[in-house]
């Protein structure tokens, strides 16, 4: 029925299909953490503070009172426009270019056209990892604190 060649490559398939899949089945009780906090539904959202400074504000905002709160929402707003061209757009870009690539067939316009999509891909994501890097550089002049690494800076008022 199979072949030795045959059976080789299925067992040679499970092996490597169960070493990949069974680390992920060891680790399916916790939920693994990688998108940022702060603003995908956190406790102080995308804004940290607001204008409002009537007596019947909402309850759970908190007035702009410091530098720093306008600091705060500068970089939530900042790092979740970051995390959106991370986590959404690049890898759309990045499936769009490969079907075009694929479905070029004998159109070389169309293979050129997939090739500039990815070659954009690559590049925008590396200018917003420099520019990640940049904005951490600046912060960390400033004297602003980073807790929790990526969209956790906090500016704390002295």
């Amino acid at each position: 029925m199979f072949s030795k060649n045959t059976a080789a490559k299925i067992l040679f398939i499970l092996i490597i299909g169960s070493s990949v899949a069974l680390p992920l089945v060891a680790s399916a009780y916790t939920t693994p953490n990688i998108w940022p906090t702060g603003y995908w539904g956190g406790s102080t959202g995308l804004i940290s503070c607001t204008g409002n400074y009537l007596s019947n504000a909402p309850a759970g905002t908190t007035p702009c009172t410091s530098l720093c709160d306008l600091i705060n929402t500068f970089i939530n707003i900042v790092y979740f426009l970051m995390s959106i061209a991370i986590f959404i757009i690049t890898p759309i870009m990045f499936v769009w270019g490969g079907v075009m690539m694929m479905f070029s067939g004998a159109n070389p316009g169309a293979l050129e056209t997939g090739k500039k999509i990815l070659t954009g891909a690559v590049i925008g994501l590396a200018i917003v990892l420099c520019s990640y890097l940049l904005i951490s550089t600046i912060l960390k002049v400033l004297g602003v604190t980073a807790v929790g690494g990526f969209g956790g800076a906090a500016c704390t008022p002295d």
